[in-house]
Protein backbone atom coordinates (compact mmCIF):
# COMPACT_ATOMS: atom_id res chain seq x y z
CA UNK A 1 0.00 0.00 0.00
CA UNK A 2 1.20 3.25 -1.23
CA UNK A 3 1.40 6.78 1.12
CA UNK A 4 -1.67 9.13 1.71
CA UNK A 5 -2.02 12.21 0.70
CA UNK A 6 -0.73 15.02 2.01
CA UNK A 7 -3.31 17.32 1.70
CA UNK A 8 -6.68 14.90 2.51
CA UNK A 9 -4.96 12.03 4.21
CA UNK A 10 -7.43 9.66 2.97
CA UNK A 11 -6.78 8.52 -1.02
CA UNK A 12 -3.63 7.16 -1.52
CA UNK A 13 -1.31 9.28 -3.04
CA UNK A 14 -0.08 9.08 -7.19
CA UNK A 15 2.11 12.32 -7.37
CA UNK A 16 4.50 13.72 -5.86
CA UNK A 17 5.48 17.66 -6.42
CA UNK A 18 8.05 18.32 -8.04
CA UNK A 19 9.39 21.02 -5.78
CA UNK A 20 8.99 19.28 -2.22
CA UNK A 21 8.32 16.06 -3.07
CA UNK A 22 4.87 15.65 -1.04
CA UNK A 23 3.03 13.11 -2.42
CA UNK A 24 -0.90 13.62 -3.39
CA UNK A 25 -3.46 11.95 -5.03
CA UNK A 26 -5.42 14.19 -7.45
CA UNK A 27 -5.31 17.65 -9.56
CA UNK A 28 -7.94 18.80 -6.55
CA UNK A 29 -5.08 17.94 -4.08
CA UNK A 30 -2.20 19.33 -5.50
CA UNK A 31 -4.35 22.46 -6.65
CA UNK A 32 -4.59 22.57 -2.99
CA UNK A 33 -1.19 22.10 -2.28
CA UNK A 34 0.45 24.73 -4.63
CA UNK A 35 -2.10 27.44 -3.23
CA UNK A 36 -0.28 26.62 0.39
CA UNK A 37 2.91 27.26 -0.93
CA UNK A 38 2.15 30.33 -2.47
CA UNK A 39 1.41 31.37 0.56
CA UNK A 40 4.75 30.56 1.94
CA UNK A 41 6.21 31.96 -0.77
CA UNK A 42 4.53 35.61 0.39
CA UNK A 43 5.79 35.08 3.58
CA UNK A 44 9.35 34.39 2.97
CA UNK A 45 9.31 37.81 1.19
CA UNK A 46 9.64 39.38 4.41
CA UNK A 47 13.22 41.05 4.50
CA UNK A 48 13.17 40.41 8.38
CA UNK A 49 12.22 36.59 8.30
CA UNK A 50 14.82 36.10 5.65
CA UNK A 51 17.41 37.62 7.86
CA UNK A 52 16.38 35.22 10.78
CA UNK A 53 16.52 32.55 8.58
CA UNK A 54 20.12 33.36 6.96
CA UNK A 55 21.44 33.79 10.98
CA UNK A 56 19.78 30.41 11.88
CA UNK A 57 21.26 28.60 9.28
CA UNK A 58 25.09 30.06 10.32
CA UNK A 59 25.45 30.06 13.43
CA UNK A 60 27.21 27.68 15.57
CA UNK A 61 24.17 26.95 18.23
CA UNK A 62 21.26 26.44 16.29
CA UNK A 63 19.04 24.83 19.37
CA UNK A 64 19.53 27.87 20.97
CA UNK A 65 18.76 30.50 18.10
CA UNK A 66 16.11 28.20 17.24
CA UNK A 67 14.47 28.37 20.80
CA UNK A 68 15.02 31.79 20.63
CA UNK A 69 13.18 32.31 17.62
CA UNK A 70 10.22 29.91 18.57
CA UNK A 71 9.17 33.46 20.43
CA UNK A 72 9.42 35.93 17.22
CA UNK A 73 5.54 35.81 15.96
CA UNK A 74 7.07 35.79 12.20
CA UNK A 75 9.18 32.57 12.96
CA UNK A 76 6.37 30.69 14.46
CA UNK A 77 3.92 31.86 11.83
CA UNK A 78 6.73 30.48 9.40
CA UNK A 79 6.66 26.96 11.25
CA UNK A 80 3.14 26.91 12.04
CA UNK A 81 2.88 26.98 7.84
CA UNK A 82 5.69 24.35 6.86
CA UNK A 83 3.72 21.86 9.48
CA UNK A 84 0.63 22.52 7.82
CA UNK A 85 1.85 21.81 4.37
CA UNK A 86 3.30 18.32 5.35
CA UNK A 87 0.32 17.23 7.97
CA UNK A 88 -2.76 19.41 7.17
CA UNK A 89 -4.55 18.06 10.21
CA UNK A 90 -2.65 19.45 12.37
CA UNK A 91 -3.46 23.01 12.91
CA UNK A 92 -2.35 23.80 16.46
CA UNK A 93 0.80 25.72 17.01
CA UNK A 94 2.96 23.44 18.87
CA UNK A 95 5.75 25.15 21.26
CA UNK A 96 8.71 23.05 22.59
CA UNK A 97 8.45 23.41 27.02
Amino acid sequence: MGDLCCMCTVETSKYRCPCCRLRYCSLDCSKRHKGKSEELKQLLLNIHLRQLLVTLDETENKDEVLKNYMQEPLFVELADMCLSLINPEEKENILPK
